[in-house]
């Protein structure tokens, strides 16, 4: 027996909205067909229907959903045109499509043709892209919201279950959202999702459209098991072109660096014989420095030999903790040789243990972080003053040797016939001290690069100093995933630095609001009632966090684009170029946006 509807037919809201019939339900709506008496034309009447526990917050969220939704503007994507009240009822005024959503095409016909789901995957990429640019996810994309007008376009609708922009009062950050069947790996492990989930369930969505059915399944009511290498259609159906196989292969890739990074991307790899690669080139292992590729033993995202290249007067050296012999030395030399190994000697391991050697130099700003990366090793540590090495930079044994050697030739000196020793004896002292010096200021990690870095010295600079100064997050692995495919072009520097700069600050800004949305996240829970301030400097700290995200995936699709399309060709150019000047104005907004905020949090 079928669930009774909650509008019966004839009945009219508003005095301008005649329902029809009933045409879909969601989770906390009911859709209708419905006649506009005013335009005399067919519209979508979503009512919502939510638990009476919910109903406010699910109105806020529905008002919220429309001010936002109401900007994007799309052939491909369904057009919302209002919201309204009618006694009880809260509803969306969407524009009416005739056709049948894809679940219920494929339930119905069958799987569809190759052409026809490469055709389908286009439009809702391209609907998609639209909304990414405006930092808006879908979040909830599958079958069922794909709707098949009769001009044969497919139709993106229901953004009813994306986190928008601004909906602080009904989804906390982290929270879950969307179908399960549907929902990225990174989502369903609690992660917040970017525009790489939404390509995720677009590309479960094709392999649904191809095959009739989801990937293997061991629950019903949950997604695919995660595929390292993605779902690839052919196992199914080998008629399936391979170019179409490995880009829903590549889009439903189990960890999102290995997706394409734009949904343009995706959907210029669903052309038949695309010359855009699927995977792009020669990415290099995520263990590895971001900018040489040498080995990266402590998780800084660049190596000890960049860090230091990129070193500054505000630097500071990293000083294990002295420890004295016995079971507290093994334990230390133990994680030394478990994260170093070959890298260094047992001598160099020993002078690192007794604190007469750094570890590391790096950037002040990064000193905290990297205490913390050490402490979780097993080895506690401290950070000094590179200037301040200087005064402390002599071992009381080795000094007082020179002190007799200077001593000792100027005695001798005095008393000889030649005044050689006059001159060699300070030298040779200077030269003993000066070396003594020079270790204690010298790192003992120091990894030769595997490859060059081909960035120009400012951008190599601020690369590395960023990447060793943020925290672990969406911002640093953004940043080294844009710095891997940046060292992959071998052509057009100038814009490559260009590009990697703005990205450096790009990212910098978006820790500092994922910083802020945390505190959020923490007043919440001392708040019942938010002030108006307070939501909206939310929706913006929020909104301003997805901008920035999709800007960086937009910068590592453009240069994965060229790599892909034009390599050996051309240099990136003015596209980069341009690229780079709206990551800066898009940064410098959002740094504003975070002062902000956090002056309002400081109150």
């Amino acid at each position: 027996m079928s669930e009774p509807t909650y509008l019966p037919s004839g009945a009219v809201l508003a005095d301008r909205y005649e329902i029809a019939e009933e045409i879909g339900r969601g989770g906390y709506s009911v859709v209708y067909r419905a006649r506009d008496r005013r335009i005399s034309a067919d519209v979508a009447i979503k009512l919502l229907v939510p638990p009476p526990a919910a109903a406010r917050l699910a109105r806020e969220r529905l008002r919220r959903e429309v001010q936002v939704v109401r900007q994007l503007q799309h052939p491909s994507i369904v057009a919302v045109y209002d919201v309204a009240d009618a006694g009880p009822w809260s509803f969306v005024v969407m524009e009416y499509v005739a056709g049948p959503d894809l679940a219920v095409r494929v339930q119905q016909r069958g799987a569809l043709d190759t052409a026809a789901v490469a055709q389908l995957g286009r439009d809702v990429a391209a609907a998609l892209e639209v909304a990414h640019v405006h930092g808006i996810l879908h979040r909830d994309v599958k079958p069922q919201n794909v709707l098949l007008s009769p001009d044969g376009r497919a139709r993106l609708t229901d953004f009813g279950s994306a986190r928008l922009a601004g909906q602080v009062t009904v989804t906390q950050t982290g929270g879950l959202v969307g179908t399960l069947a549907f929902a990225a790996p990174e989502v369903l492990a609690g992660a917040r999702g970017d525009g790489r989930a939404d390509t995720y369930a677009l590309g479960l969505t094709l392999f649904y459209a191809l095959a009739g059915e989801l990937p293997f399944r061991a629950n019903p009511n949950t997604g695919p098991r995660p595929a390292p290498d993605g779902y690839h259609i052919r196992e199914r159906r080998p008629d399936v072109p391979t170019w179409l196989d490995a880009a829903i292969a590549h889009a439903t890739a189990a960890d999102p660096d290995d997706r394409f990074p734009s949904t343009a991307l995706f959907s210029a790899a669903l052309v038949p014989n695309a010359a855009l690669e699927p995977v792009p080139v020669d990415l290099p292992v995520r263990d590895r420095c971001a900018l040489c590729q040498a080995a990266d033993p402590f998780g800084l995202g660049v190596c000890p030999r960049c860090a230091r290249r990129a070193s500054g007067p505000d630097d500071v050296l990293v000083f294990l903790r002295r420890t004295s012999p016995g079971a507290p030395r093994r334990r230390v030399l133990e994680a030394l040789e478990a994260r170093l190994g070959a890298l260094t000697g047992p001598a160099a391991r020993e002078a690192v243990a007794g604190g007469e050697r750094p570890l590391l130099r790096v950037p002040a700003t990064a000193g905290v972080r990297v205490i913390d990366l050490l402490d979780a090793y097993g080895l506690p540590a401290r950070t000094e003053a590179v200037a301040a090495a200087w005064r402390t930079a002599v071992p009381g044994p080795i000094a007082a040797f020179a002190a007799l050697v200077a001593l000792g030739g100027l005695a001798a000196g005095l008393t000889a016939t030649t005044s050689l020793l006059l001159v060699t004896s300070p030298l040779v002292a200077t030269v003993l001290v000066g070396a003594a010096a020079l270790g204690r200021r010298t790192p003992v990690c120091n990894p030769p690069p595997a490859g060059r870095n081909a960035l120009g010295a400012d951008a190599e600079r601020e690369a590395a100093r960023t990447i060793a100064t943020l925290p672990r997050g969406e911002a640093r692995r953004l940043l080294i995933d844009l710095l891997r495919r940046a060292g992959a072009v071998t052509e057009g520097r100038g814009s490559i630095d260009a590009l990697v700069v703005a990205g450096c600050a790009a990212a910098r800004d978006l820790a500092a609001l994922e910083q802020h949305l945390e505190g959020f996240d923490t007043a919440r829970e001392r708040l019942a009632d938010p002030p108006a301030t307070w939501l909206d400097a939310f929706s913006r700290c929020e909104r301003g966090r997805d901008v920035l995200t999709q800007r960086l995936l937009e910068a590592s699709a453009a240069l994965s684009q060229w790599q892909a399309t034009m390599r050996g060709t051309h240099g990136p150019g003015q596209d980069l170029v341009e690229l780079a000047q709206a990551l800066n104005e898009d940064s410098r907004v959002q740094a504003e946006a975070a002062r902000e905020i956090a002056d309002l949090l400081d109150r």
